[in-house]
């Protein structure tokens, strides 16, 4: 994959928590926390695959490579779905 996929996967990975954290109604030091923490575990199984794809140069097709990306976009959308849920549901109260 292109380095262009991997830069906008990490990139609207960031964006999904950050609306997760403005969607936040009650905005503490240990919500805020669990917050970064699930951003790095949502964000690992991709950084090792591509640092091992780095460090081994596997010749054929990197099933782990396409799996991480898959495993980190699923994350990704569910992530982003529930926090825009949450979003629209705090504006209108």
């Amino acid at each position: 994959m292109g380095t262009w996929v991997t830069i906008l996967t990490f990139v609207i990975l960031l964006l999904s928590f950050i609306v997760m954290y403005l969607s936040v109604k009650h905005k503490s030091k240990k919500n805020n926390l669990l917050l970064l923490i699930g951003m790095f575990v949502a964000a690992f199984p991709l950084a090792y695959a591509l640092y091992d794809d780095y460090k081994n140069e596997y010749i054929g097709a990197n099933i782990g490579l396409g799996l991480a990306f898959l495993l980190t976009w699923g994350i990704t959308g569910i992530i982003l779905l529930v926090a825009m849920i949450k979003l629209i549901r705090a504006r209108r109260s």
